[in-house]
């Protein structure tokens, strides 16, 4: 995990060109990622938690899908590509079914959580709890 300045937000470009055509492509499959976003050791759920779950295909960093938690602290039913099951049985893909994605959470009361790596199975639904740090106020004297 990396963390950016505070005035920074790492976002991809719009998933929506010929690169991300082949990427589907080749990763025919579909698992889904919930996001759970909690502070104080998980005891509270943070709602209004802007998520952003990228890519990086090609060298080139796509944004797929943008959006903020609930009142639970949650994102849920991201469906994302990913491999096939069946490529599990396959000696020359076998260990390679996971699909990997980069997580990154932004809001203005904590520290930001910058490419959170997740991977994604085909008919999985993968969880991710990220627990967020309180930001320090500006500690100037006034």
């Amino acid at each position: 995990m990396q963390t950016a300045d505070s005035n920074t937000i790492i976002m991809g470009e719009s998933p929506f060109k010929p690169e991300y055509d082949e990427y589907i492509g080749q990763y025919p499959g579909r698992g889904s990622l919930k996001i759970q976003v909690s502070v104080a050791r998980d005891a509270f759920p943070v709602e209004g938690v802007l998520v952003d779950v990228s890519s990086v295909v090609n060298g080139t960093r796509y944004s797929l899908y943008s959006d903020t938690t609930d009142s639970s602290g949650i994102v849920n039913e991201i469906v994302l590509p990913t491999l096939p099951a069946s490529s599990s049985q396959n000696p020359e893909t076998a260990g390679k079914g996971e699909a990997e994605y980069l997580v990154s959470l932004f809001h203005p009361a904590f520290k930001e959580v910058i490419d959170c790596p997740v991977k994604v199975l085909d008919r999985i639904e993968t969880i991710l709890p990220v627990t967020l740090t309180p930001s320090v106020g500006n500690t100037e004297d006034r």
